[in-house]
């Protein structure tokens, strides 16, 4: 049954999704960042720290799929 796996599967098309997540989720929490420190409001801290928390996840999935190619590798 297919499913769910983490760390995700070193393939050459997850590699570039999690790189692009990365960016496009540090991307987001710069902005969010900037713009809860600006209004000092809610809902942007909210959307700040759930991006820097995807951050971050992707961020680890990324290394544990590069520690598991050089070590099998």
């Amino acid at each position: 049954m297919p499913g769910f796996s983490w760390p995700p599967r070193d393939t050459d098309r997850n590699r570039f999704l999690c790189r692009l997540q990365v960016v496009l989720y540090a991307l987001v929490t710069l902005y969010f960042g900037a713009f809860a420190i600006a209004t000092g409001a809610l809902l942007p801290w909210t959307i700040f720290t759930l991006a820097l928390a995807a951050t971050l996840v992707t961020g680890v999935a990324l290394m544990l799929m590069r520690s598991r190619r050089e070590r099998e590798g």
